[in-house]
């Protein structure tokens, strides 16, 4: 089974909205202030995972072993979380 983050989901919601009004400036201001708090919170989520990943990298290149496994269990606790 796939999860989906709660962020995410709200995210498809609120885009299928606008899709059935026929634009996204159609949806309320509480639906357009949601939508901009769901993409906001995305941001961190892709920002966080995108630094802990290039930093496994850099530690796996450089050899030490130690540092990228914790790394690596700090992206897993946060990839847990997006389930």
């Amino acid at each position: 089974m796939i999860g989906i983050h709660p962020v995410h989901r709200r995210l498809a919601e609120l885009a299928l909205r606008a899709k059935l009004l026929g634009d996204f400036k159609l949806l309320s201001p509480v639906e357009k202030q949601e939508l901009s708090h769901c993409l906001s919170v995305n941001l961190e989520l892709v920002r966080k995972l995108d630094s802990l990943k290039s930093l496994a990298f850099i530690a796996y290149d450089c050899g030490d072993v130690s540092w990228h496994q914790d790394i690596c269990a700090e992206i897993e606790a946060l990839e847990s979380k997006l389930l």
